[in-house]
C-alpha cells in the first residue's frame, strides 16, 4: 500500500509552518495516478498557504511497481555523496521484504523486481520513464558516459546532471538539470541508434556494464563520485 503521514513542513521561501501530506511509500500497482504524478513532476507539490509559493518535497520513500517490475528506494538529491552506504540499506531494505526469511509469495514477487536506489526526482523520473518505454537502464547511462565522453564541453557540475526526458520516435532527449531545483539547463537530442548500438554491443561495453550495474546505485555518477 501508499503510506502517507501529514506533518508541519516549513516553506522554503516564508518559513512558515505547512501541513504536508509526506509521502513514505508508493505502491503503483494500486495507486497508478502516482507513478503518473511523479512522471509529470507533479508529485509532492504544494503550495505554502502564507505567501502562495509552490515547493516540493524531496524524495524518501521506497517505490514499488510489481507490473513495471520496479522497486526503488529513493532518496534526496543532498545524500547521494554517501551513495555506497545507501545502496546497502536498499539491499537490507528489500530483503526485509521480500528476502529468504519472508514468505514463499514474497519471495516470488521479489525474484522478478529490479532492486534500485536513486537520489532526487529526476532521478526517480528517469527509471519510471525507461521501465514505462523499454529502456535498459544500463544501457542508458552508457549512453550518458558516451555523451560525455565525446562532448567538447559539458554542463556537467555537483549539482547538475543530466537525465532522460522523452522518448520519441527515433530521438532521445535528455535535459541537464540542477537536481536541487529541477530548473532545466539545456536540452540535448540524441538519436534512438546510438542506444541500440550500444545495447547490441554487448562484448565492447561489458566492463563498463558491469561497473554500472554491481549494485542498486545503477547511475552515470556511480561512475564520478567516490564512495565515502
Amino acid at each position: 500500500m501508499s503510506m502517507f503521514q501529514t506533518e508541519k513542513v516549513s516553506c522554503p521561501s516564508c518559513g512558515n509552518a505547512v501541513d504536508f501530506t509526506v509521502v513514505y511509500s508508493v505502491n503503483a500497482d494500486r495507486r497508478p495516478d502516482l507513478r503518473e504524478a511523479i512522471i509529470d513532476s507533479s508529485f509532492q507539490r504544494q503550495d505554502c498557504p502564507a505567501c502562495g509559493k509552490t515547493f516540493r518535497l524531496e524524495p524518501e520513500m521506497t517505490y514499488i511497481h510489481v507490473a513495471g517490475k520496479q522497486w526503488i528506494l529513493c532518496q534526496p538529491f543532498s545524500k547521494i555523496v554517501a551513495w555506497n552506504e545507501l545502496e546497502e540499506q536498499a539491499r537490507s531494505t528489500f530483503e526485509l521484504a521480500y528476502g529468504p526469511t519472508v514468505s514463499r509469495g514474497a519471495q516470488a514477487i521479489g525474484r522478478d523486481l529490479q532492486v534500485r536506489i536513486t537520489f532526487g526526482w529526476a532521478a526517480l523520473r528517469e527509471k519510471l520513464v525507461c521501465a514505462q518505454r523499454g529502456l535498459d537502464d544500463v544501457t542508458l547511462d552508457l549512453l550518458k558516459f558516451a555523451l560525455l565522453r565525446d562532448l567538447d564541453d559539458s554542463p556537467l557540475a555537483d549539482d547538475t546532471e543530466l537525465r532522460l526526458v522523452d522518448i520519441r520516435e527515433d530521438q532521445i532527449v535528455f535535459a541537464w538539470i540542477q537536481a536541487a531545483t529541477e530548473q532545466f539547463v539545456e536540452t540535448l537530442e540524441v538519436p534512438r541508434e546510438l542506444y541500440d548500438d550500444i545495447a547490441a554491443d554487448q562484448a565492447g561495453w561489458q566492463d563498463l556494464r558491469s561497473e554500472l550495474s554491481a549494485g542498486p546505485f545503477v547511475d552515470l555518477r556511480r561512475l564520478l563520485i567516490q564512495p565515502v
